[in-house]
């Protein structure tokens, strides 16, 4: 097998999902549809290479607007996007093949809802990989937080240690190293701006999961 592995939790946006571009233009879209000004300094950097929920949130602090509310929204129209838009990553399903083939178990640790991401990956026939799917809602922690990991490795019955997760964003990768797991970074645009610190953290690194189909 190409990857040793016995128990591995993957990400699902940017990660399982080519979803970052529909997450980054979500705070623009969320906006248009609801009639709100459009900060005049506002720029593609700003969307591509933040969060998504900071930007909104920071927005609708400065107009007085419920940011709990406004967090809510954003999710609606990336609702429509896992239902409809949002496509797996080339290659993701003959590596979670393999992965099955050689006795891992795999669950599925994303920061959004997970019942929108579930809906995506069946839409790919992916769910059936996974053990599970849990976000950060679920187990009450965000995914930087150590923690985080070690309940989910848990739950998958498994030693933190044991793990390997599969993740896109830097600072779940430092929550998955802190916790005692091994990382392997999949590669995204939306991560480019940190990808020399990506690069000297993980302990493996896919640029792109064809590349490993068919070696």
């Amino acid at each position: 097998m190409r990857f040793d592995c016995k128990y591995a939790i993957f990400d699902s946006d940017g990660t399982l999902l080519d979803s970052m571009r529909y997450w980054r233009l979500a705070p623009l879209e969320y906006m248009i549809e609801h009639d709100m000004e459009i900060p005049e300094q506002m720029t593609l950097y700003d969307l591509f290479m933040g969060s998504s929920r900071h930007f909104i949130a920071r927005v609708a602090r400065e107009r007085g607007l419920d940011v709990m509310a406004v967090l809510s929204g954003l999710e609606r129209c990336m609702e429509r996007h896992y239902r409809l838009d949002v496509r797996e990553k080339p290659g993701v399903g003959a590596f979670l093949e393999e992965l099955r083939a050689g006795g891992a178990k795999l669950c599925v640790a994303t920061a959004a809802p997970r019942e929108m991401c579930a809906a995506a990956l069946r839409r790919f026939d992916l769910l059936k990989y996974f053990e599970f799917v849990t976000d950060g809602y679920e187990v009450g922690l965000h995914k930087g937080e150590p923690e985080f990991f070690r309940i989910v490795a848990g739950r998958l019955g498994a030693d933190i240690a044991d793990c390997w997760v599969f993740e896109d964003a830097l600072y779940a990768m430092k929550g998955a190293k802190s916790a005692g797991a091994r990382v392997c970074a999949i590669e995204d645009y939306t991560a480019g701006i940190h990808r020399e610190e990506i690069l000297s953290l993980a302990d493996r690194y896919i640029a792109d999961y064809r590349l490993l189909n068919g070696n």
